[in-house]
């Protein structure tokens, strides 16, 4: 080989390493998320995922770092299992010890989830309720949850938690008395809630139990692991100047 080509091939290397995504170029990246998840995501009318983990992904990834993103919506605990599985490359969420073992974790959060309290209107312990400084407050109340919701897997072990496959499903058990409570983000029940039209039946205790950061996690054998770096920088970027602000305000 002449020196000129091996300057080129040694150049044509440098370049690829490089380059923020690598061997990623001119791939597409496949996110699954929660289908029933509103506002973070769920699947429109059309069929096509919407809210704001698509909203952000969309504005990080694909406008700024370049690369074509595939959103698809499934049940939450198949969408884990297909990132776990290899099947599909990321997904946004609580980043538990179980998950993190299986992904890679952005440093960044997408969003802060502000976990608070639901009640059915009129509960007999509704005073105690909105006096509860800490988790350990509610052992007593039977807690609502769905199946798949990595925070409560975390957080409430030794509760008394009745599960559901969905989230609409805990808040028509709610309303109809068959439970005490719910735990979870209050942007996400709020705009539930409303869908539901559950609105006057079920009440918040804003008492801001946890805050919860959302991140991508990115399967560990993904190629797509490595730009977590690049997606960190260019969040910082865009909360600075308030380009991620203005996509959570949408849905408010």
């Amino acid at each position: 080989m002449t020196s000129l080509k091996k300057g080129l091939f040694s150049s044509l290397i440098l370049l690829v390493l490089w380059y923020p995504w690598g061997l990623s170029a001119g791939e597409t990246m496949r996110v699954v998320y929660f289908d029933n998840f509103p506002p973070f995501s769920w699947k429109g009318e059309n069929g096509k995922m919407q809210g704001i983990f698509i909203d952000v992904l969309d504005e990080v990834i694909q406008n700024h770092l370049g690369i074509r993103l595939y959103h698809e919506g499934l049940p939450w605990a198949r969408a884990q299992k297909m990132v776990k599985d290899g099947n599909a490359d990321a997904f946004v969420t609580i980043p538990t010890p179980e998950r993190k073992s299986y992904t890679e974790v952005s440093r960044e959060p997408v969003l802060i989830s502000y976990m608070t309290i639901f009640t059915k209107k009129g509960h007999e312990k509704l005073n105690a309720l909105e006096k509860v400084n800490t988790l350990d407050d509610l052992k007593e109340y039977i807690i609502l949850d769905y199946i798949g919701n990595g925070w409560g897997d975390k957080n409430l072990t030794g509760f008394r938690r009745d599960l559901s496959p969905r989230l609409d499903t805990v808040f028509r058990m709610l309303a109809a008395g068959r439970g005490d409570i719910n735990i979870t983000d209050s942007m996400v029940a709020l705009h539930r809630l409303k869908e539901l039209n559950l609105q006057e039946e079920i009440v918040e205790i804003p008492i801001v139990l946890d805050e919860v950061p959302m991140s991508l996690c990115i399967g560990k054998y993904s190629s797509f692991a490595h730009i977590l770096p690049e997606f960190d920088r260019t969040m910082e970027k865009l909360r600075k100047n308030s380009t991620l602000q203005s996509i959570y305000s949408k849905y408010r």
